[in-house]
């Protein structure tokens, strides 16, 4: 018979207060809202409280301490992770505790406390977050099959075959672990986004003139002075600066389209390639390929929907990608996309029309994208009008209800 009471969840993460990274932001998310639903949510994790108190977050329950690697600290730093002793004795008191366990990460702590939990009779959910390739594109070693292939092997063994349930965000992932035996244990379930209501652009309408001599509207920040005559298009661009979400191609693209003069580039983020994409960003305004400087900040969630609402495009040109919801979060606020597409990104499968897709690490397919939207602000601006509501398919608290299942079933699979 299935549980009804509120249950308690463990979930494992090395650490959940990481700043940057949406595995950690997600995962703040669901228990949070697992918590109003009543269900006793405690955490086995790395992070100090004021770690913590900087998300606003509660301390963890289980308390690791962090593992430092002298030589990579700054690389893994860098890239928005974190890792955790597993220290034996916390495993299992937290595991003990627990009705159901949620592995967030495919790493050792993660290993440990699935084997821990085997031992115990208690029944293991695992999320699948990361790509294998999302660890490898750092050193360039993406494209190496065999090394991918191992990874995930392992994963595969250490973590996933011993979870009851496979939590996969998005359906190219139940694909890839379908090819991998573990059909049987997956299940698709978003990660979800929340749906704070859409407003329209902040913004003013300004008249101008297109490059044909059209009379055409356009967004404008307030406060900031738009030249006369001439469109400036706000293009939005979120994401971890990293190798494998190929902001780079985007900037390359600004050379190979007609509207680059008119561009405004802002990417929100930060991360280990921050200091070459500036580079990149100078050089074209250097070479007069654009006249408006590419901005770089890291937004808050505020900051983030402000910065939407102000969007003509929204860029996505990360070619490994498990699900992308940072896409989402400006979407929502009705934005067209032009999203990459590859075996290995879902994001692409947000895109509502052909083309807002466009070959990933294909400077010039991104720019005809770009160009083909921003010829026609009315055709662009129906378009967006489609994405208002998209965030409904993929509401967080639909999504948590699913979990919630998932875990009571398997809560009652203990039991009995």
């Amino acid at each position: 018979m299935e549980r009804t009471e509120p249950l308690k969840l463990l979930f494992v993460i090395n650490n959940l207060y990481t700043r940057g990274n949406g595995l950690s932001a997600s995962a703040r998310r669901t228990i949070t809202l697992l918590r109003e639903r009543g269900h006793d949510v405690r955490v086995l994790s790395s992070g100090s409280a004021e770690q913590a108190q900087a998300c606003n977050f509660t301390a963890p329950e289980f308390t690791l301490p962090a593992m430092r690697f002298p030589l990579a600290d700054a690389i893994i730093s860098a890239q928005g992770y974190a890792f955790a002793k597993p220290k034996r004795k916390v495993i299992k008191q937290a595991v003990a505790w627990a009705d159901v366990v949620h592995l967030e990460e495919p790493f050792g702590l993660q290993a440990r406390t699935a084997h821990v939990a085997k031992r115990a009779g208690t029944p293991v959910l695992a999320t699948y977050h990361i790509h294998p390739e999302n660890i490898t594109a750092t050193i360039h070693l993406d494209g190496l099959w065999p090394l991918n292939a191992l990874l995930l092997a392992s994963w595969r063994r250490r973590i996933y075959a011993l979870a009851q349930v496979v939590q996969c965000p998005s359906d190219s992932v139940h694909q890839r672990l379908q090819r991998w035996g573990l059909g049987d244990k997956l299940v698709t379930i978003s990660n979800g986004v929340g749906l704070a209501p859409s407003k329209p652009a902040a913004g003013t309408k300004t008249e101008c003139c297109a490059p044909d001599g059209r009379q055409t509207e356009a967004k404008q920040t307030p406060g900031e002075a738009q030249p006369e005559g001439e469109q400036i298009y706000h293009l939005l661009v979120v994401g971890r600066f990293s190798r494998e979400k190929d902001q780079a191609t985007i900037l390359e693209a600004m050379r190979h389209s007609r509207y680059a003069s008119q561009i405004q580039l802002v990417f929100a983020g930060r991360g280990p390639t921050e200091k070459s994409l500036r580079r990149a960003a100078s050089r074209l305004v250097r070479d007069g390929v654009l006249k408006h400087a590419p901005s770089f900040n890291f937004f808050d969630a505020a900051g983030l929907d402000a910065q939407a609402e102000q969007a003509d495009l929204y860029i996505h040109a990360a070619f490994i990608e498990v699900e992308g919801l940072s896409c989402l979060e400006v979407l929502r606020h009705g934005v067209v996309p032009v999203i990459a597409h590859s075996p290995l990104t879902a994001t692409s499968q947000f895109a509502l029309d052909a083309h807002s897709r466009f070959k990933a690490r294909d400077p010039k397919a991104l720019a005809r994208a770009i160009d083909y939207w921003l010829s026609d602000n009315d055709r662009r601006q129906t378009e967006a009008q489609k994405y208002l509501n998209i965030g409904a398919h993929y509401d967080i608290n639909d999504c948590v209800s699913r979990l919630e299942l998932v875990y009571r079933k398997l809560a009652s699979s203990k039991a009995s």
